[in-house]
Formats: structure tokens, sequence, C-alpha cells
């Protein structure tokens, strides 16, 4: 992003918005950026939201399971909502009815278009971090 400012920085802009104008509850909105971090098994992306998640509510075992891939069975409604819904976006299917609704009881119409807003930044921002291969601070290539 840094390299290529003319794609780089509209792109920081839409993730700063994201944040900026978030009403979808913390770990809700962590739990999403984790289960996109995980399908696309981003490095960096993995390592700096597990320090968020937990700042923002979330148990290390559950940051712990959602990274390895796995769904919690201990998440809150909203949580949940989050998980699934973020986990079918990133397997590139659509929602099923069930799991839309269930994120519109959960956050409502906006809540719903922020989640899938932040499942789609948080693809390409993994996309991005990992063909540039961004190591993660303190480990050694391939290790964690």
């Amino acid at each position: 992003m840094l390299h290529f400012p003319q794609f780089g920085g509209p792109l920081w802009d839409y993730i700063a918005a994201l944040s900026e104008n978030s009403t979808l509850p913390k770990p809700a909105h962590e739990v999403a950026i984790l289960v996109t971090g995980a399908r696309f098994r981003s490095r960096y992306e993995l390592y700096a939201h597990e320090k968020v998640a937990t700042a923002r509510g979330l148990s290390e075992a559950k940051v712990a399971t959602i990274v390895a891939g796995n769904r919690p069975s201990d998440l809150t409604a909203e949580e949940a909502a989050a998980y699934d819904a973020a986990s079918v976006l990133v397997g590139g299917g659509q929602l099923p009815e069930a799991t839309y609704q269930a994120a519109l009881k959960a956050f409502g119409a906006e809540g719903v278009a922020e989640l899938t807003y932040l499942v789609g930044a948080y693809c390409l921002v993994s996309v991005l971090l990992n063909a540039y291969d961004v190591a993660v601070p303190g480990r050694e290539e391939g290790v964690g």
C-alpha cells in the first residue's frame, strides 16, 4: 500500500472509514476480520488482529480457535452471526437465508452491510499481505 499509494491510499481510506463509522459490536467486528484472515492464512493480518481482538473482549481461546480455522462453541449470538456470515462470504458463497436473517437480527440492515464491506475489505488486505509475503515481526519465515 505504501509502494503504490495510488491504490493503497484509497484502500486505507476505506479501511479507516469502516473503523471510524463502525456500528458493529467490537467483538463481532474482530470475529469477522479473524475469520477472513484465517481463510486466507494471512500471517500478518492474524498477528495484528489477534491482539486487537483480545483487547476488544474476545477471549484468547476464542481467538485461537478462529485463527485455527474453527468455530468456537461459546460464541455470543452477535459473534456467531458475524462468524457464520464471514465464513460463508470468504468461502465464495451466497449467504443462506437463515444466515442472513441471523445477521439482520443481530446487527440490522446497516450492520449487515457494514459486515459485508468489512469482510470484503479484509479479503483484499489479506490478499495484498500474502502477495508481498509480509512477515510477522520476530518470527522466522514460515514459522507461526
